[in-house]
């Protein structure tokens, strides 16, 4: 198990959605206005097995003025400030679509848009987009992955630190932020799976109006920083998941 030395205490947490989703986290439910965005959310549209699975899925009703798409998004309760956050994750596939784990702050809970994250653009799961906001200002760097994210679970992970902010892919640093303006304010670890507004089709593609595809969430955590010590990156300590195995294979559709 590969080791990193940083500022850290034992994990915080470390989640592996067998069965149900705790108290902790929060799903999402409820139409979403924004400029970006093409979809609403539906709580049914994540289920939880021996992982968490979120769906995209075409909107059957049709309503006037209303998001073409419903999407599946989940939050943690309680925003955590600077440390490890950690998923175990297969991305979803299609045009149009985006797979975002990321923490978020911002206006609605009472402060800036402070965020960081990894997001999978479907168009090319073969990259994965680092973006950091601070106060509303997005700034982003696009990094091959050398695999295809939709293909099966991988590890990914980012070190928030007063000095800056640091990706990792597989154990494996991939990019890293330390001069510039940077994220300050706590935020609520998160994932979702998404439709992109086709205003933005130039950053995501264009999701077809019968695109449907999946996204799975093996596992998260969260490892607060205190004193340097060397630490390894947190495991679900499940023999499938250290081999890379996985059965979510195969899952994705994508209509014309």
């Amino acid at each position: 198990m590969q080791t990193d030395v940083i500022r850290t205490a034992l994990p915080d947490f470390v989640d592996r959605f067998r069965d149900q989703i705790g108290s902790e986290w929060q799903i999402a439910e409820y139409d979403f206005t924004h400029p970006i965005f093409d979809t609403d959310w539906r709580r049914d549209l994540v289920q939880i097995t021996d992982r968490a699975v979120l769906s995209l899925q075409p909107r059957e009703d049709e309503v006037a003025g209303s998001n073409r798409f419903l999407g599946a998004a989940f939050r943690r309760t309680q925003p955590t400030g600077y440390g490890r956050y950690e998923a175990w994750m297969r991305a979803g596939r299609g045009a149009g679509v985006v797979t975002g784990f990321f923490a978020y702050t911002g206006p609605y809970y009472g402060t800036r848009h402070d965020e960081i994250d990894m997001e999978f653009l479907g168009q090319d799961t073969r990259k994965v987009q680092l973006s950091w906001w601070v106060d509303g200002v997005l700034r982003s760097h696009v990094v091959p992955l050398g695999f295809d994210a939709a293909a099966g679970m991988h590890h990914y992970a980012f070190d928030w630190m007063p000095e800056g902010v640091r990706w990792f892919v597989d154990g494996r640093l991939i990019y890293q932020v330390t001069e510039g303006p940077l994220p300050r304010y706590p935020g609520y670890l998160s994932f979702n799976l998404w439709a992109v507004d086709p205003s933005v089709a130039s950053w995501a593609g264009h999701a077809q109006p019968q695109t449907r595809t999946r996204a799975e969430v093996f596992g998260a955590g969260f490892t607060p920083f205190s004193d340097p010590v060397v630490a390894p990156f947190a495991t679900l300590n499940d023999p499938a998941l250290e081999r890379g195995d996985n059965s979510g294979e195969g899952h994705d559709r994508q209509g014309g």
